[in-house]
């Protein structure tokens, strides 16, 4: 998962929480309150503050891949 470079409002420490990408091509970080974070993209309710879509999100993979997933082994 990508995560969020923003500034958290209260603290001033970066987010790190995990970055989403609407269907209208905005992206940000989605938070427990409203305005939590320099970089939030979707209210508490999943509404884009761009567009307005609700819950027309995904996550972002901060890595790309043309490989299937790594199996566990069966002994474990």
């Amino acid at each position: 998962m990508a995560l969020c470079s923003g500034e958290r409002k209260v603290n001033h420490l970066q987010c790190n929480g995990t970055l989403y990408q609407c269907e209208c091509g905005a992206t940000g970080c989605k938070q427990k309150y409203d305005d939590d974070c320099s970089a939030q993209g979707f209210d508490v309710k999943g509404k884009c503050f761009k567009c307005g879509a609700v819950g027309k999100y995904t996550s972002i993979s901060s890595v790309t891949t043309d490989h299937a997933p790594r199996k566990t082994p069966s002994f474990l």
